[in-house]
């Protein structure tokens, strides 16, 4: 039996935009590359950006996120894989170590991102 999350993938609230916890569902609907943390977070990275483009923004719009990674090990591949989808832009950042809900997760990013105003 499939449970539905009871959530939005993003809200506005004013010039802010919160978006969920995103996670590393390919295409497929399946969490992609279960061992591999730096190829999760492209995939995160790359959902958060398809969130922002339907809200007409992008990760530069990002100024804070907040991380849950399952195994402390990972923070390293992590954070290059994090960087690289950010390139010179660096927003705050929170990064905790936490259970996951789904099997095979192995981290998982919420962002806040903000829209200039007259855009």
């Amino acid at each position: 039996m499939t449970i539905a999350p009871a959530l939005s993938p993003a809200i506005a609230a004013g010039d802010l935009l919160f978006l969920s916890g995103q996670l590393a569902f390919g295409d497929d609907g399946a969490i992609v590359a279960p061992d591999d943390v730096a190829r999760q977070t492209e995939q995160v990275m790359a959902n958060i950006a398809r969130v922002l483009a339907a809200h007409g923004l992008a990760l530069a719009d990002i100024v804070k996120t907040t991380v849950w990674l399952t195994d402390t090990a990972d923070f390293a591949a992590f954070n290059a894989a994090y960087a690289q989808a950010l390139g010179t832009h660096r927003p705050a950042r929170s990064t905790v170590r936490a259970d996951l809900m789904l099997p095979g997760a192995r981290v998982e990013i919420e962002a806040i991102a903000r829209r200039i105003s007259g855009e």
